[in-house]
């Protein structure tokens, strides 16, 4: 930073001596006259010598500039350079992997990639939506439920599961329902329908397992 600093001083000296050269008049010392002259001669050598040294200057400057912006450029080169080698993280990994599937998945749909899954047969997967990737099932086995994560999936079954075992027992044991109708009564209906959670609760679990195992 100091010899940049320096540099941009010299190039400032430079540049005022650049503009005095231009402004200032040239002076003279006195001299014993001597036999006069053609006329123009002088003024066109004093004139001449100005230019020359404003030239000199504005060439020092340029110079001058032009080597601390390399200087600063190479510093700042070498400054990059010793810095840390590069590290793949998690996120980068998962970043490179989001971004090829989605890559391969559209070359996939596409008429020039022939592969027998395409074919009509048993079960086959949809392209670019494989079921079973690495040995393991994928979150599109559980259709509109990979939109859910495995944390949402797990209180959903939980949350089943208790309404749907409240439903069953009140149905059956503690509010039996089947004596109700025997004494001309109506099911209530709520039980009922709080005991189909109960089997969905199921689902929600196997739900939660697959996306837990796809890492969502």
């Amino acid at each position: 930073m100091t010899r940049f600093t320096v540099a941009v001083g010299v190039a400032t000296v430079a540049a005022f001596a650049a503009g005095a050269a231009f402004v200032v008049a040239p002076t003279r010392p006195p001299s014993a006259p001597t036999v006069p002259l053609a006329s123009g001669v002088s003024g066109s050598t004093t004139q001449s010598a100005g230019w020359g040294l404003a030239a000199a200057g504005l060439a020092l400057g340029a110079h001058v500039g032009l080597a601390a912006a390399w200087r600063v450029r190479a510093t700042a080169t070498r400054a990059e350079g010793g810095g840390k080698a590069y590290k793949e993280t998690p996120a980068d990994e998962r970043l490179f992997e989001q971004v090829y599937l989605q890559y391969t998945s559209e070359y996939m749909k596409g008429p020039m990639y022939w592969h027998p899954d395409k074919m009509q047969g048993f079960a086959p997967d949809y392209p670019g939506r494989p079921i079973v990737k690495n040995g393991k099932y994928t979150s599109n086995v559980i259709g509109n439920l990979k939109a859910f994560s495995s944390n949402e999936l797990a209180f959903l079954s939980m949350l089943f599961f208790g309404v749907g075992l409240y439903g069953n027992l009140q149905f059956n044991y503690y509010d039996t329902q089947w004596a109700k109708v025997d004494a001309g009564g109506y099911f209530n209906v709520s039980y009922i329908v709080e005991s189909l959670l109960l089997p969905i609760s199921f689902f929600m679990h196997i739900a939660c397992y697959i996306q837990k195992q796809n890492g969502k």
